[in-house]
């Protein structure tokens, strides 16, 4: 079984690790000892050590560790752990940080483990390309998915209130939270979280406003008047009734267990498609899926398809073979794959997708029909983000805080913001 380790543990055993929460998995071999960490909540931390303990029992001679960690716990811990050169075979990277890690030399070009090991054949070329940085694939997608309004169906229909779907606009949208709010029977329930530090929901409203996150020379795609729409529509939002104010918006810490749509205190969250599987494995209530938010009604969608998530191999990785085929197998193994479904979005092999779908549970097909029905709402693939790119999204989130608790003007908030990311992407360059 998985074990939790406390402070109070890692005091007694030693183990390396630094936070609750973290977890750890050892299996008894000796052959080739390799170590796998990931963020997620419970149910993707369950549903990859089946996998991995899949393969355990295939391979007895390997050995295998897995950490598992909030979002920005993980981050923490990596960053950490790369810079001490301890890093993990195998680490799960998003497109916030692929860049970041890549042109720091932590991750190992995979050209010499592909197709043997690592079989990626099947993968879709403009995915496998959001894996490249200076034109080598540092990390391999885990998955597609794209972003959506993960909705308590259940909530709305005992507050008698239609969910918005395809066409609804921002303005629109706010007038159905605000409604909701005024007339769910639960008490100190709101109808939307505040997505105002989201930076995929931010450049969802960029791209239906013709601009986007960055330039492909990696500077700023938007301007300080942009964001001071953007804190200005959230702060309208949050006066309303229609998004959780502040003090409540910070009980959700960025992951799917503390998601203030998990706690009962919203009755959506801005997500990704993917995680519609977990959302619901926490809830009784009835969950549904609809796009975000429009700027109006003749405005493209501004989604896309994308990887929902990277795996990575370290440079610093002992044995980077071994890695790989472990990598193949969770990827692409027909036992592997349905144990993990589409808990990281719907797969990225087409033979795998293919092979899943008539398995899947109500849950996978809603995801996989939301995938499918976006249609034109869903636009062209962007760049991966720029080296920086993370301390920006760090940047961004620090900014909706002050703007929200109001030690910020709006104005204000977009004004040293703007400067603040400029000055992060010159420096990274």
């Amino acid at each position: 079984m998985n074990v939790r380790i406390d402070r109070r543990q890692f005091l007694l055993t030693g183990v390396a690790i630094s936070a609750a929460g973290f977890s750890a998995r050892r299996a008894v071999a000796a052959d080739a000892r390799l170590r796998m960490a990931w963020w997620g909540g419970k149910a993707r931390a369950e549903l990859t050590q089946k996998a991995i303990d899949l393969y355990v029992s295939k391979h007895p001679g390997v050995q295998v560790e897995t950490e598992y960690l909030g979002w920005g716990d993980y981050w923490a811990r990596l960053s950490t752990q790369t810079s001490g050169g301890n890093s993990p075979d195998i680490v799960q990277i998003d497109i916030e940080y692929l860049a970041d890690y890549a042109t720091r030399g932590v991750l190992l070009p995979l050209e010499p483990l592909i197709p043997k090991p690592l079989d990626v054949s099947d993968f879709q070329p403009d995915l496998l390309g959001n894996g490249k940085v200076d034109g080598k694939q540092y990390a391999v997608p885990c998955g597609v998915n794209a972003g959506a309004l993960v909705l308590d169906k259940t909530a709305f229909d005992e507050a008698g209130v239609a969910l918005p779907d395809h066409n609804t606009t921002w303005a629109q949208f706010e007038s159905i939270m605000a409604e909701f709010t005024k007339r769910t029977p639960r008490k100190g329930m709101f109808g939307s979280t505040d997505a105002s530090g989201s930076e995929a929901v931010l450049e969802t409203w960029l791209r239906q406003r013709g601009k986007q996150l960055y330039h492909p020379d990696g500077t700023l795609a938007y301007d300080q008047t942009d964001m001071t729409g953007w804190f200005e529509m959230w702060e309208q939002m949050r006066s309303s009734g229609a998004a959780a104010p502040a003090e409540v918006e910070a009980l959700d810490h960025g992951e799917v267990d503390s998601s203030l749509l998990s706690q009962g205190k919203a009755a959506l969250a801005f997500e990704n498609s993917n995680q519609f599987v977990a959302f619901q494995s926490l809830t009784k209530d009835q969950l549904a899926l609809a796009p975000y938010p429009k700027v109006d009604s003749n405005s493209k969608g501004g989604l896309y398809i994308k990887p929902t998530m990277f795996y990575s191999i370290s440079s610093q990785s002992k044995n980077p073979q071994a890695a790989a085929e472990l990598l193949d197998f969770i990827l692409r193994d027909p036992e592997a794959t349905v144990i993990l479904g589409g808990e990281r979005g719907v797969p990225a092999s087409a033979s795998v997708r293919e092979r899943l779908r008539p398995k899947m549970d109500a849950a996978g097909d809603a995801m996989v029909d939301y995938i499918d029905g976006l249609g034109d709402l869903a636009g062209t693939l962007p760049p991966p983000n720029p080296p920086g790119g993370s301390e920006v999204t760090d940047a961004l989130i620090a900014a909706s805080q002050e703007v929200a608790f109001k030690t910020k003007t709006a104005a204000q908030g977009a004004a040293d913001f703007v400067e603040k990311a400029k000055q992060i992407l010159d420096r990274a360059k």
